[in-house]
């Protein structure tokens, strides 16, 4: 029990240790602040996440047809044909699907095809195609060849 001869010298102590506990409390607007500021952060946040994933994604399928490409002009050395019955890349990523046109037959052109599966059917390029003569195309209207294939 403590014994104060001034009365305002416990008033005072008492005070101080009740502003002390309040000083280091968050109040309720605080943390409502806090939170706003989150969600705006994550707003702008998440849709540029999934658009650099996606982006990414796309990167890969492109390897996968320049691959198929490169596998196509090397049946072409061999034999004067290419052959769309061979030469199916191997996919690690389960984001595009390869396949040609015109499906397993040999002949003088080709176009491999990237189609997206699963989440990456979201983004705005489409299928990614190329044929035997390089050009490049995607079946998306409105969206850019060059910014599709990133550049390549």
């Amino acid at each position: 029990m403590t014994h104060c001869k001034p009365k305002s010298a416990c008033t005072d102590a008492s005070s101080a240790h009740a502003n002390a506990v309040h000083a280091s409390a968050f109040t309720l607007i605080e943390l409502v602040i806090v939170v706003a500021v989150l969600t705006i952060l994550m707003m702008l946040a998440v849709p540029s996440y999934r658009q650099y994933v996606l982006r990414v994604q796309r990167g890969e399928a492109v390897n996968m047809l320049l691959q198929a490409a490169i596998c196509q002009e090397r049946v072409y050395a061999r034999s004067g044909d290419y052959d769309t019955g061979s030469c199916l890349v191997n996919n690690t990523q389960d984001h595009y699907q390869l396949s040609y046109q015109p499906a397993n037959t040999q002949g003088q052109n080709f176009v491999a095809i990237a189609r997206p599966l699963g989440a990456q059917k979201a983004d705005r390029c489409g299928s990614l195609l190329l044929d035997q003569s390089g050009n490049r195309n995607i079946d998306a209207a409105g969206a850019s060849v060059t910014k599709c294939w990133n550049g390549r």
